[in-house]
């Protein structure tokens, strides 16, 4: 058997049997088997002890419409018998689950008679009797409800309860029954809370996260399914392509609703005084140019006032030892603003090396995104380390009028050699990354930030919302321990997007010439699709799989391996393919 053989089975066996294989995904099912999983189990009916109905996979044209893409079977859900009042609740994974989203399509009802709710479930434990839920309840409340906890045994209200309300999520709740993303991420943020961040479509529920703090709270649990209705047989819940993921820890977060900004950010100095920038503070929503939808009433307002590092403000936080994290912000961003006028997210920041990399949005004539770190030459004043995205190799992305986007950096140490970058703009990932700082002097680590500049007497005020940091996991740990013999500059990046439906990209970057194949193999390990077998020459590609086999056919839900080969080496990467 030939090297190159030897090297692709021994990595497709390790990623087969690897207990770190299944580490991001917990549970993915779409029912296009025909059958639902066999680890469904039931909430039991407290009075009786007996389980509630099963979820069955059932033929897509049962539901009132069909979900668009979802292929020919979805999960059903009914309280058919009545025993528990209408309402059931199926339930999947182990009761120690914790810090995990749960996110489906869900049929939501509106102005049902009797009310009728669909949603999600966390942290279940039927030996507690007790749950999380995530319920749409479109009717006069015009409401999405988070309630958990055991109810009251007099009113009946459960003990810890939260309405999502439409006026607070204004153009979000639909006025006509049918399919919706619902999600949920719970996670045990500290000794004394579990949190929960909610989601309708992709959006955030205005007032998330939310926190129970009560002693007796579930720490961990099962995700599940809900539907309701107070009937004599309930109401038939409809779901598919459920996703179950493990979630990264969350570093830092803030959206500057307390009115004040945290006391942690520390700001980067002028070098040539040595004095710190002005401070990112909390200022009121209405002093935007325009209002972030769902927003709240505050917002970080950051600008350099005193003109004393040209316009330029750079706010910071965390420690300089933070590494393999990403930033993820709201972020209003001007186009074509006299001066020029940018805004953006910093990382790896270290102010006693003068250095931090920044994600901007520059949207003037230059009509770009622009990646840069290091330290700019002293002669031309351009940065040593410098990556423009531009909108030509990003068609529809970028926008024509200054307003509000998701602006987000991912950095990794992806090896001693490297330290390489994932940037978005409004959740997509932009043509060209992963980009990759191999300077021997490059930050390996550092705080993270914002960043807003206009070359005037005072800068230009930016404003930010939201900012999330989460922990990632380093590459060089889980990604790349599944390499052989891979040079430096041999590189497979994770696809994007994924999940995915129904196309998805995957870079990659190969140093010398040679016969090059990327192939995309089932779980099984049997071959699926041949996305390269050809020669190449060195340098970054980039190929799309339309989730269509060898012999032109739509492939079936489910994790995947995609695998690169040259002559020498080989790496292989998973991903999950949802309809």
């Amino acid at each position: 058997m030939k090297r190159g053989t030897i090297l692709l089975f021994s990595a497709l066996f390790l990623l087969f049997f690897s207990t770190d294989f299944f580490a991001q995904v917990i549970y993915s099912e779409d029912f296009e088997s025909g059958t639902a999983n066999a680890g469904w189990y039931y909430y039991p009916n407290p009075s009786t002890g007996l389980p509630e109905e099963t979820v069955v996979a059932a033929p897509m044209s049962n539901a009132p419409s069909p979900l668009a893409g979802g292929g020919n079977f979805m999960g059903h859900l009914q309280d058919l018998d009545g025993s528990y009042t209408g309402s059931a609740t199926a339930l999947n994974g182990a009761t120690s689950l914790a810090n995990y989203s749960i996110e489906a399509d869900v049929y939501c009802y509106v102005n049902e008679p009797l009310s009728a709710y669909t949603g999600l479930v966390v942290y279940a434990d039927t030996t507690l009797k007790d749950f999380y839920k995530l319920r749409a309840d479109f009717d006069a409340n015009d409401r999405i409800n988070f309630s958990g906890r055991r109810s009251d045994p007099n009113t009946f209200l459960p003990l810890f309860n939260k309405d999502f309300k439409g006026v607070d999520n204004p153009g979000l709740f639909p006025t006509v029954s049918g399919w919706h993303k619902m999600k949920i991420e719970v996670r045990n943020t500290s000794e004394n809370e579990t949190s929960f961040w909610c989601y309708f479509d992709g959006q955030l529920l205005a007032g998330c996260p939310i926190a129970d703090t009560t002693s007796t709270r579930n720490k961990s649990g099962s995700f599940g399914l809900y539907a309701f209705q107070q009937s004599s047989n309930g109401i038939p819940g409809y779901f598919d392509n459920i996703v179950v993921e493990e979630l990264p820890t969350i570093l830092y977060s803030e959206d500057f609703e307390s009115g004040t900004a945290n006391a942690g950010w520390y700001y980067y100095p002028n070098p040539s005084t040595g004095l710190p920038e002005e401070t990112v503070v909390a200022a009121p929503m209405s002093n935007a140019p325009s209002p972030l939808a769902g927003g709240g009433n505050f917002m970080g307002h950051l600008q350099d006032l005193d003109g004393s590092y040209t316009g330029s403000a750079t706010a910071l936080n965390g420690a300089t030892s933070l590494a393999n994290y990403s930033i993820e912000a709201d972020v209003y961003c001007y186009v074509n603003e006299p001066l020029s006028a940018y805004t953006g997210l910093v990382v790896y920041a270290d102010t006693t090396l003068k250095d931090f990399y920044k994600l901007r949005a520059d949207f003037d004539a230059n009509d770009r995104i622009n990646f840069s770190g290091r330290r700019s030459d002293p002669n031309t004043f351009l940065p040593l380390f410098n990556k423009d995205f531009k909108g030509v190799d990003n068609p529809g992305l970028f926008p024509t009028v200054s307003g509000w986007h998701k602006m987000k950096i991912e950095v990794r140490n992806t090896s001693e050699n490297e330290t390489s970058f994932w940037c978005y703009f409004d959740g997509q990932l932009l043509a060209g990354c992963p980009i990759v700082d191999t300077t021997s002097n490059r930050n390996k680590s550092g705080s993270f930030g914002l960043y807003a500049f206009q070359q005037s007497s005072n800068g230009i005020p930016g404003y930010f919302d939201n900012i999330v940091v989460k922990q990632l996991q380093s590459t060089t740990s889980v990604d790349e321990k599944y390499d052989y013999g891979i040079p430096e500059e041999f590189y497979l990046a994770q696809n994007y997007p994924n999940p995915f439906n129904p196309s998805t990209s995957i870079i990659y970057n190969i140093k010398e010439a040679g016969n090059t194949s990327l192939i995309i193999y089932d779980i099984l390990g049997a071959r699926v699709k041949t996305l390269v077998s050809q020669f190449q020459s060195a340098g970054q590609y980039n190929v799309t799989w339309d989730g269509l086999n060898d012999a032109g056919n739509q492939v079936r839900s489910g994790i995947y391996i995609y695998s690169l080969q040259t002559n020498n080496a080989v790496i292989s990467k998973k991903m999950l393919l949802l309809k």
